[in-house]
């Protein structure tokens, strides 16, 4: 009898070394959003579904935990502050806001991060830094509108001069639109409240509006449709999820996919591999969405072709 209890209780504690091993390979891995809209609430679920495809599953082996902050630079910064004090083993930030409020902790070493949905890496610290950016070239996506609106002469372009990565879209197009003759016509809006202001004036004095991976806009598409409704012309979009709210057209990245390819960034790094050697990333595919019936609304004729 006491050899059967001794055996018992050797299993039992072999057991619960194992289990207390399978409880230390738990992972942390911590993800600030800068803003919840269809684009980035898309990427943040290729994220999880991405490193569940390299076997770091959620409540399993995974403690991953999601903030929004809501698009404020503030509550951005206090999120970070309290990942880094956390000490995960990977900081993720989903947009450029998110992603750049890191920086002192990637610089000092607190934290490692992988970004995701970010439009211009260079804005972001590269130390202990990885990630996806969400760039497309503009030329492509102007050869796009151009087709689609031949007429096309003065795209309106509202931006959020707080979101770097919108200052230096809107840097690009007024080198670029020159060269398809167009005047680039532009609206600063730093809140999400005076959006739909910004998008009736700006809608009287163009012939479009493109919106590209302004988190500040994309959170409030449904006031710059109806601008653009109003005055019945086009809205152009870089983010394909947004034509399914009533943009005419989109050339660009699926969000999913960036998400995906992020969690296997963040796959790697757990799994050991140093951060420095994992390269940044840029989509390899893009995506003609269209949209039949806001283009109708807005005079256009798509092409079957």
């Amino acid at each position: 009898m006491k050899s059967i209890l001794l055996k018992l209780f050797i299993m039992l504690c072999i057991s619960s070394v194992g289990f207390a091993a399978d409880q230390a390979i738990t992972k942390k891995v911590l993800i600030s959003q800068v803003i919840e809209h269809p684009a980035l609430d898309a990427t943040t679920r290729g994220i999880i579904d991405g490193l569940a495809k390299k076997g770091y599953k959620r409540d399993v082996n995974l403690d991953l935990r999601i903030e929004s902050a809501q698009g404020n630079a503030s509550l951005a910064a206090q999120i970070a502050n309290k990942f880094a004090m956390q000490e995960p083993d990977v900081v993720v930030g989903v947009g450029t806001l998110a992603a750049q409020s890191f920086g002192k902790y990637t610089a000092n070493d607190k934290v490692k991060l992988v970004f995701a949905s970010v439009t211009d890496p260079s804005k972001i610290s590269i130390k202990n830094t990885t990630g996806m950016s969400n760039f497309v070239k503009l030329e492509p996506q102007l050869q796009l509108f151009k087709k689609l609106q031949p007429n096309l002469k003065r795209l309106g372009i509202l931006y959020n001069p707080g979101e770097g990565n919108s200052v230096a879209i809107v840097r690009q197009l007024e080198t670029i639109c020159p060269q398809f003759n167009i005047v680039l016509v532009k609206q600063a809006v730093p809140k999400t409240s005076e959006v739909p202001q910004a998008a009736k004036k700006l809608a009287a004095d163009c012939d479009a509006i493109f919106i590209s991976n302004d988190n500040t806009m994309l959170s409030a598409m449904q006031s710059i449709v109806k601008a653009a409704n109003a005055k019945r012309i086009p809205l152009y979009v870089s983010d394909t999820a947004a034509v399914a709210d009533g943009a005419v057209a989109a050339l660009g990245p699926d969000q999913y996919s960036i998400g995906v390819e992020a969690g296997m960034m963040i796959a790697k790094v757990l799994d050991g591999q140093d951060i420095t050697t994992i390269p940044i990333k840029f989509p390899s595919k893009t995506d003609i969405c269209i949209n039949g019936t806001a283009a109708q609304l807005s005079g256009i004729k798509v092409d079957k072709s």
